[in-house]
């Protein structure tokens, strides 16, 4: 009786174990940002980018796509076109890429400011559930960031000078909360990773 009792509790244990939900896979923060340190190495001569990133692996998105980045892409024109400057918009592109189960967005831009030019890669993850820990970001990139801030509630920035490359003015990795932009009209949510270098153009 003791033993069949014991057969009885030991298959219900497993029953119940089966019956378990899965845990949560953690965020694969190392996959994402090494896919973004691949893709955007290169920032600093747009005609090398892009080639990095076709190179990657990474899939131009239509031009009739109505999706997160074109919304942000077609924000952010419309930012520039109200200025009063001069600066002029410098052909990119728009791409996209599935990197270890997470749908990621990459998007190459450039504004030529007369003797210099700045360009930059963004990899976008915009259903990121939450941003990636001090931990992680510091690990993978060697060294802590320069600055973290909080500049409003829900967003968080983290900034690298120089970049991802000793050549690359700037990086920087931020998380903005759903709705947390709502309130300044940038339609922007989830993880943000940033390559940004300056070319300076003779006459």
């Amino acid at each position: 009786m003791l033993a069949s009792g014991l057969l009885i509790g030991l298959f219900a244990l497993a029953a119940a174990q089966d019956e378990a939900p899965p845990a949560e896979n953690p965020y694969p923060a190392r996959e994402v940002l090494a896919a973004f340190a691949t893709a955007c190495s290169g920032i600093e001569n747009l005609a090398v980018a892009k080639a990095s990133v076709v190179a990657a692996g990474w899939q131009v998105i239509p031009a009739d796509d109505k999706g997160a980045l074109r919304q942000l892409v077609e924000y952010g024109k419309a930012k520039l076109a109200e200025s009063d400057g001069e600066a002029k918009l410098l052909d990119g592109g728009e791409y996209r890429m599935t990197v270890a189960g997470r749908e990621l967005s990459l998007a190459l831009s450039g504004v030529d400011l007369g003797e210099m030019q700045s360009h930059g890669c963004r990899v976008y993850d915009f259903a990121a559930p939450a941003p990636i820990s001090a931990e992680d970001l510091e690990g993978w990139a060697a060294r802590k960031p320069g600055s973290s801030t909080d500049p409003m509630p829900g967003f968080s920035k983290n900034v690298w000078n120089p970049g991802l490359k000793p050549g690359h003015m700037e990086m920087e990795v931020s998380y903005a909360a759903p709705g947390a932009l709502a309130a300044i009209g940038i339609p922007l949510t989830g993880l943000v990773l940033t390559a940004t270098a300056v070319e300076f153009r003779k006459k």
